[in-house]
This record gives structure tokens, C-alpha cells and sequence, in this order.
């Protein structure tokens, strides 16, 4: 499968989970499956979800945003560090009440994945 197609496959297989999760009001539904998911990826694979994974850091979508950085904090995706950084700094500037909680998150994460290496 060419990186594009895989990219759009894990996007439409995150919209169906969290779509369940969300008709089931589980917050966390989307969350358990796509580690699931990832589990059984080969490296091949991986390399290319993590590219899409690491993308999803920037999505306007809250729900995208915490699965993607749940997945970077479990599974230790080194290749999302650039992509935390940029969050980082979008959200120092951002002022909704939220924000202060998800760049604390985000800190945590990159201080992790830093001490990995």
C-alpha cells in the first residue's frame, strides 16, 4: 500500500472507531482499538502510521489530537518530536481554557520521548 492510501486508511479507520466510541459514549473506545491496531502493525507499517499519527498533533480535532498524542506517549514515536514542538508552541499562544492542560500533556510527552533517546 503506497504511504498516501495508508495515511487515508488510518484516517478513515480513526473517523469509524471514534464515530462507535462516540454513539457507544465511550471517550475511550477509539483510543483502546487503535492501540489495538498498532500492535499488529509490522515495521513497515509502523513507520507509515507513525507518520500519520504524528500528523494528527496538529489536527483542529480535539478527540484526533488526544489519541494521537496517547498513541506517541505509549508507544514512543520518536519521529512525532518535531511535531510536539510545533504543538508546543501553538498552544503557549493559545487562551481557551484547555490549552494550559494539553500543553502540559504535550510537555510531558516531549520530556519522555527525550530522555528515550
Amino acid at each position: 500500500m503506497k504511504p498516501t492510501e495508508f495515511r487515508r486508511e488510518l484516517d478513515r479507520k480513526w473517523t469509524e472507531l471514534d464515530n462507535e466510541a462516540m454513539v457507544q459514549k465511550n471517550s475511550t473506545g477509539a483510543l483502546c482499538e487503535l492501540i489495538k491496531l498498532y500492535e499488529r502493525l509490522d515495521g513497515g507499517d509502523r513507520i507509515l502510521a507513525d507518520e500519520a499519527i504524528t500528523e494528527w498533533i496538529q489536527s483542529t480535532n480535539a478527540r484526533k489530537r488526544f489519541d494521537a498524542l496517547a498513541l506517541v506517549d505509549q508507544f514512543r514515536i520518536q519521529a512525532a518530536i518535531p511535531q510536539l514542538e510545533a504543538a508546543e508552541t501553538k498552544l503557549q499562544r493559545r487562551t481557551d481554557p484547555e490549552a494550559p492542560y494539553e500543553l502540559a500533556k504535550v510537555k510531558r510527552i516531549l520530556e519522555r520521548l527525550r530522555n528515550t533517546v
